[in-house]
């Protein structure tokens, strides 16, 4: 059987103990800190989406579901507002399936950069 000599003192095995907890506690504030910002733009991305889906009700249009929503275009529309002429041509292709007429799809588009990029609407 063998033995092992120690070779630490006890310093330094209590310096060792207090940097791994200050690690673990700074890794339990960061996570802490993402979860906060991850719930905050949640909320802010289901308020926009709920805030789409009564715009959309007032003009008569059938809404996707809040979640569904979200999942779109998040707290910052998406492709829609980073190219909104863009987005339109790609869902007026020939390629596209067409599932709403030309002018629906314009105005729905008008609705969501209204909503979550009213600096592009004009």
């Amino acid at each position: 059987m063998t033995t092992v000599d120690e070779q630490s003192t006890r310093a330094q095995r209590v310096l060792v103990y207090f940097a791994a907890g200050i690690a673990v506690i700074g890794l339990l504030g960061a996570g802490y800190l993402h979860s906060r910002a991850a719930r905050a733009a949640t909320e802010t991305a289901e308020a926009k989406a709920d805030h789409l889906a009564v715009r959309l009700a007032q003009e008569g249009a059938w809404s996707p579901s809040r979640d569904r929503l979200v999942q779109l275009l998040g707290t910052d529309g998406g492709a829609i507002c980073a190219d909104p002429e863009a987005a339109l041509a790609r869902a007026n292709s020939p390629a596209a399936r067409p599932a709403l007429p030309p002018e629906t799809l314009a105005r729905v588009q008008q609705l969501v950069v209204e909503v979550y990029c009213p600096e592009k609407a004009g």
